[in-house]
């Protein structure tokens, strides 16, 4: 007897399935890891508040410190997934860990442990945390380029936010260093005459200094290059010219 159409086209759609995972579009994929993650950071905020508010016994200090952690988490993950403005320069600096598979696992076993702490809503929200961990994990091990093209992209952009970031400092020092030169006798401040205006025209004095200190605090910037600790996610700093590494940005 011949075999039917269905298990074919069954076996067709799992296989388009299973290339949608491992060769999906960036856009695709992120989609379906910003769905389990924020889904996650929910309910792993609404196990913190549940806890929070039935909070009794001999325990209540343990339980009201693991539920505040295990909300701070929940939002950070949520925040993370959604790339806020206000947080994205925290997280560019902070956050590297999350496109590395060792760093993303510690992650959510640290806030899926602490969940469990929680009572039985937390056991079993801890539970679904390592499940979507899992999950986590095989969407990177089947897009490894998609994750690598995610950290580099990341690093591309907190290189630039520290040039910018230097660039304004650089200005700014340049600004107080010429006014104090300006007005040796006052400590720094700057003074008026006693019409009331500055006599070196704020506006006017700005702009003339302000470009050249720029330019030299973008270029003294580019020749340092921002790397990511492998095992801790640290960002360090490391010169193009002489080699030199350090810990500290040295725009600063």
């Amino acid at each position: 007897m011949a075999s039917s159409a269905p298990p074919a086209n069954n076996a067709a759609g799992n296989t388009n399935c299973c290339s949608c995972l491992v060769n999906g579009d960036p856009t695709t994929i992120t989609l379906i890891l910003k769905i389990g993650n924020v889904a996650n950071a929910i309910l792993l905020c609404f196990a913190g508040v549940w806890a929070l508010l039935g909070a009794t016994g001999t325990d209540i200090v343990l339980t009201v410190l693991a539920a505040f952690y295990v909300i701070i988490f929940s939002l950070i993950l949520f925040c993370w997934e959604f790339k806020f403005e206000c947080c994205n320069v925290f997280f560019l600096k902070n956050m590297g860990f999350m496109f590395n598979m060792s760093g993303r696992i510690a992650f959510f076993v640290f806030v899926g442990t602490l969940a469990f702490g929680l009572g039985l809503a937390g056991l079993i929200i801890g539970i679904v945390t390592f499940v979507n961990m899992c999950w986590n994990i095989f969407i990177m091990c089947m897009n490894p380029g998609y994750f690598k093209a995610q950290s580099d992209k990341a690093h591309s952009e907190l290189r630039q936010t520290v040039a910018s970031e230097a660039a304004k400092f650089g200005a700014r020092q340049a600004v107080r260093a010429m006014t104090e030169n300006k007005n040796p006798g006052n400590d720094g401040a700057q003074s008026n005459p006693p019409g009331g205006q500055n006599k070196f025209g704020d506006e006017e004095f700005k702009m003339d200094i302000q470009p050249q200190h720029v330019n030299q605090a973008a270029k003294i910037a580019s020749q340092w290059e921002m790397r990511t600790d492998e095992h801790s996610g640290t960002p360090y700093w490391v010169n193009n010219l002489t080699g030199e590494q350090s810990w500290d940005n040295p725009a600063n």
